[in-house]
């Protein structure tokens, strides 16, 4: 989950400035050639043309009144850059663009635009530093962009083109596990995921100029960590329909889609990407390969998944999502009878610092080196696939029997509950999915396995569908008083927080 909330915010803050009509005012560009070149590079960045785009920003900050205006987009270029391929010289460049951009802002007259540059600059900052693992400068950077957009949101309410910063770094703010909260109110941050998904909206609503980007924002934080409850797909898809042909947009269409469920639309979205992507000049996606294997696998189409799985990790560079990568390479290896080929697999199964994903991909992968998938655990993949590729009915058909069979390990039994639960769920069928989840908090196996704590957690979710607030907070506060490392427990912490928010 961390993986992905770091992932996403790289491309909520490398997205351009204003996908909509420009306004050369704010951004302090002036002359009619200033203003035709940001508007052109804006375009070349949303078209994922970006060694074009920073070329025209190059000749943007020539412009008499161009120079901050170029430098911010340049650092959103070499930010994009970074995030992506994750290498050391991109970092590099990264930290000189923005050093450039610090350094022009402090011979610039005080002004809310002023301000809110000096603020995002340093969110990119704490986004790089934290990638890299730096989280004390990471802390730094997001404490001087919480100061910088505070103080624009507090001294001038009406400059909603802050406001969406400020609904970032309340958002963040809010994920924190709850052990470092302390240190956290120490240095002066607060804010929750509901006010910051207020602010991110209250900016996509009425901000002249980052209106686009704040309604991005706003939908990928609604998406993640809030279940779509404020509409937030419904963004997505406006920004795909004003952009069919951008590689960027169709690639966060068809992640999203996967978080909804819709494994076909999803395929089809990324298809899409894949083959904008291959436009001469278009820079790379690995993350493409990726996600569109995720698809695939969800559908049970296993052996073209593990080539599109296989090409991510030999392409991608960096380390991100390699662990996930790796260990379905080995399960569909492993579905199509390769077993030789699936252990290889699972043997490159490593993890990182921090990353509970990564954790439990390897606990995953070590299970499936030691024997070969039972008919059992072949069910509860197939069920898994069924529910994640929005199939719900044929999911509960899977598991089933898994459930029922008084001989299997009692962790499969959680798991069966646990997935039957999250189809009648989505089913609104409360009664069924609180049976369900009951026996996995009660019986889940294994106190490291996910099943019980997020039962618990879900079962508040099914009571605050139903109405009943006070049955669904005591769920979400139990699920959070819970101490034990279980799989993913920093993102139930995370998802917690926010539904005791919503409360």
């Amino acid at each position: 989950m961390r993986l992905r909330l770091l992932a996403l915010f790289a491309f909520w803050l490398a997205l351009p400035a204003a996908f909509a009509a420009t306004d050369p005012g704010p951004m302090l560009v002036r002359e009619p050639e200033a203003v035709a070149l940001l508007d052109r590079g804006r375009t070349q960045m949303i078209a994922f043309q970006l060694d074009a785009a920073e070329a025209t920003f190059e000749r943007l900050g020539a412009q008499p009144s161009g120079r901050p205006a170029a430098l911010l987009h340049l650092s959103k270029v070499a930010l994009w850059r970074a995030m992506i391929l994750e290498q050391d010289a991109l970092y590099d460049r990264f930290f000189e663009r923005s050093d450039a951009l610090l350094a022009t802002l402090e011979s610039m007259p005080e002004s809310p635009w002023r301000t809110h540059f000096r603020a995002e600059t340093e969110l990119h900052r704490a986004v790089i530093h934290a990638k890299k693992t730096e989280y004390a400068r990471a802390a730094f950077a997001l404490r001087q962009a919480y100061n910088h957009f505070e103080k624009n949101v507090t001294e001038h309410p009406a400059f909603f083109e802050s406001s969406w910063g400020m609904g970032l770094c309340h958002t963040a703010v809010g994920l924190v596990p709850k052990n470092f909260r302390w240190m956290l109110k120490l240095m002066g941050f607060g804010g929750t995921v509901q006010e910051g998904l207020a602010e991110m909206e209250a900016s996509a609503a009425r901000s002249a100029y980052y209106r686009d980007e704040a309604s991005m924002i706003f939908a990928l934080t609604d998406l993640l960590v809030n279940d779509s409850k404020k509409g937030g797909m419904e963004y997505v898809v406006a920004m795909r329909r004003r952009h069919p042909t951008s590689p960027l947009v169709s690639y966060i269409h068809g992640f999203a889609l996967l978080t909804q469920r819709d494994a076909t639309g999803a395929e089809t979205a990324l298809r899409n990407a894949a083959r904008q992507l291959q436009t001469p000049g278009t820079f790379t996606m690995p993350y493409v390969d990726y996600f569109l294997g995720e698809a695939l696998f969800r559908q049970n189409e296993f052996a073209e998944a593990a080539r599109y799985f296989q090409r991510y990790v030999k392409t991608f560079p960096g380390q991100a999502l390699l662990a996930q990568a790796y260990l379905h390479v080995g399960l569909s290896l492993d579905m199509t009878g390769d077993r030789a080929g699936a252990i290889r697999a699972y043997e490159r199964v490593r993890t990182r610092e921090d990353y509970d994903s990564d954790a439990a991909a390897l606990r995953e992968a070590k299970e499936r080196i030691e024997a070969p998938l039972t008919p059992r655990e072949r069910a509860l993949l197939l069920g898994r696939n069924a529910f994640d590729g929005g199939r719900y009915r044929e999911a509960v058909k899977a598991v089933q029997p898994v459930l029922g069979d008084q001989q299997a390990p009692p962790i499969e039994r959680a798991e069966a509950a646990y997935r039957s639960g999250r189809a009648y769920q989505v089913l609104k069928e409360w009664d069924e999915a609180l049976r369900h989840y009951e026996f996995a908090i009660n019986r889940p196996g294994d106190d490291l396995a996910k099943w019980g704590p997020w039962s618990l957690f879900y079962t508040g979710e099914v009571h605050e569908a139903m109405g009943n607030t006070a049955a669904a907070r005591s769920a979400y506060e139990r699920a959070l008083a819970n101490e034990q490392p279980y799989e993913y427990n920093k993102a139930l912490q995370q998802r917690a927080k926010a539904a005791l928010g919503r409360l």
